[in-house]
């Protein structure tokens, strides 16, 4: 397992909450270095002084037109440069989440699995970053100088820097590093190990949640800083419903009650659902979801959608995190390999419409979302059960996952799959085409005996030097919460 550095920033909203409080349960899978509060165009506490026009000219938020029901203004509002505060975010609730929930649990998660941080420790990576306004950028704060030292430090490792909010914490830690070394002799080298060591997670294509990252001219001032973006979506606003067949009842109340929200933690109790009763101190009442269980964003030719009491709401913001997760697949290494959402995209890279098998047709689609659904079910018991209790995932060893083979060649496959608990494994290697970099015309690619764990697999007889097949190795154990790991082989043709 491979656990990489990241720091978080958040503006607060009901779907930030949801991914922190879903993420405390993968806290053991990565190394969280820093919590931050920022702003966005959704949200700003204001300073009690100044307006969103005279700190950010050029805004984004729709401010109070884009509250009004029916909505008949669009785009950033003209009256919002007026604003000294939009929807502003309960400050602490991070810490309480912390000093409460996650410390009841912490004995019981950190029983089921080593790594967990304690709650002194998250509360002492919890900082405030720049909250006063969208794209504010004004000053240095507690939160992008956390960010900066770890820019800066002597880890060559890479730091994913996670947009929840607006970006401009974040591209403040990158101006602060600008103006401090930008007129000395070292500046190109300080230049390029920023460019090398960081990576933006929640910008696409130089926007964010708001538009400090380009009037800023970061990608000017950093050539060749690079920002990510997963190939599918999880949770968010728009896309509550999942279009897969095999996922949409995971995210309804059925669901939720059963395996999240059922009372028996404290921790799974905080993740809020629709109708649950709940209010968002300064949140605008058309999203209080918890209240009125209705997502109405107010878009010309969309319908309110109502939902039922304790469906999912959403978690827009786990789009950058679980990426970082490893679960056995390779894409928290190298974005070109899949991880748990796909592929990741790189600054303005877009993917290809891969083929869905459960419909037949050129479709979003992404093979690893239910077995993610399941493991945050079973991980949910470890806030409240023993590791003799609990489920835990099978361990996937792949005796060699990076092999070089020519056409025709037949390549072994060698694996080891224990179960922790003792549990029964299913295994099966699958290959999903998009995942592959392939110019031959073969079709309906598979190993020989798919389910056995020591198997062959033989390179197409059309395949070119420079492409390679992406081979998944997926073990289920069999539990009433079952947990899927993975192992991944990459065959490189030569």
């Amino acid at each position: 397992m491979v656990r990489v550095n990241t720091i978080i920033t958040t503006d607060g909203e009901v779907d930030d909450m949801n991914s922190l409080i879903h993420l405390c349960l993968y806290l053991n899978e990565i190394n969280l270095l820093g919590v931050v509060y920022t702003s966005s165009q959704f949200h700003f506490n204001g300073d009690g002084i100044h307006t969103l026009g005279e700190i950010t000219p050029n805004y984004r938020t729709s401010g109070l037109a884009g509250l009004e029901r029916p909505r008949t203004k669009f785009g950033p509002d003209p009256e919002g440069k007026s604003l000294k505060s939009f929807r502003p975010f309960p400050m602490g609730w991070i810490e309480k989440i912390w000093d409460g929930a996650y410390k009841k649990a912490y004995p019981y998660l950190s029983q089921n699995a080593e790594g967990y941080p304690t709650p002194e420790e998250l509360l002492s990576i919890t900082k405030v970053g720049n909250i006063e306004f969208e794209g504010d950028v004004r000053f240095d704060t507690e939160g992008s100088n956390l960010i900066k030292k770890y820019i800066l430090d002597k880890n060559k490792e890479i730091l994913y820097l996670q947009s929840w909010g607006g970006v401009n914490t974040i591209v403040r830690a990158l101006l602060s590093i600008y103006e401090e070394y930008g007129n000395k002799d070292n500046w190109t080298t300080v230049q390029a190990n920023v460019v090398s060591k960081i990576r933006v997670l929640g910008v696409n294509k130089g926007v964010g949640q708001d538009n400090s990252w380009l009037d800023n001219h970061i990608p000017e001032l950093y050539p060749g800083i690079q920002t990510l973006w997963p190939e599918n979506l999880y949770g968010t606003y728009s896309g509550m419903t999942p279009l897969q067949p095999d996922v949409s009842d995971m995210f309804s109340a059925e669901w939720m009650t059963k395996y999240i929200h059922n009372g028996k933690a404290e921790l799974m109790d905080e993740y809020h659902l629709m109708g649950d009763g709940r209010r968002i101190d300064g949140e605008a009442e058309v999203y209080q979801f918890g209240v009125n269980a209705t997502l109405d964003f107010g878009f010309p030719n969309v319908a309110a959608k109502h939902f039922n009491q304790y469906d999912f709401i959403g978690e827009g913001d786990s789009n950058t995190y679980i990426p970082l997760l490893s679960f056995g697949l390779l894409g928290n290494q190298n974005p070109k390999y899949p991880g748990l959402l796909g592929c990741m995209h790189v600054n303005n890279e877009e993917s290809e419409v891969p083929y869905n098998p459960q419909t037949g047709r050129y479709e979003a689609y992404n093979p690893f979302i239910r077995g993610y659904q399941e493991d945050w079910a079973a991980r949910a018991r470890w806030c409240y059960q023993s590791y003799s209790e609990a489920n835990h995932s099978p361990i996937v060893r792949i005796n060699n996952n990076l092999i070089d083979a020519k056409p025709l060649e037949h390549v072994q496959l060698t694996a080891d799959v224990q179960d922790p608990d003792g549990d029964d494994v299913k295994t099966v290697w699958e290959i999903y085409p998009h995942y592959n970099r392939y110019s031959g015309k073969a079709i309906g690619l598979k190993v020989w005996r798919p389910e056995e764990v020591n198997t062959v697999f033989t390179v197409p007889e059309d395949a070119k030097s420079g492409d390679y097949f992406v081979l998944i190795l997926k073990a289920t154990d069999v539990n009433k919460t079952p947990m899927i790991s993975y192992g991944t082989v990459i065959i490189r043709v030569y």
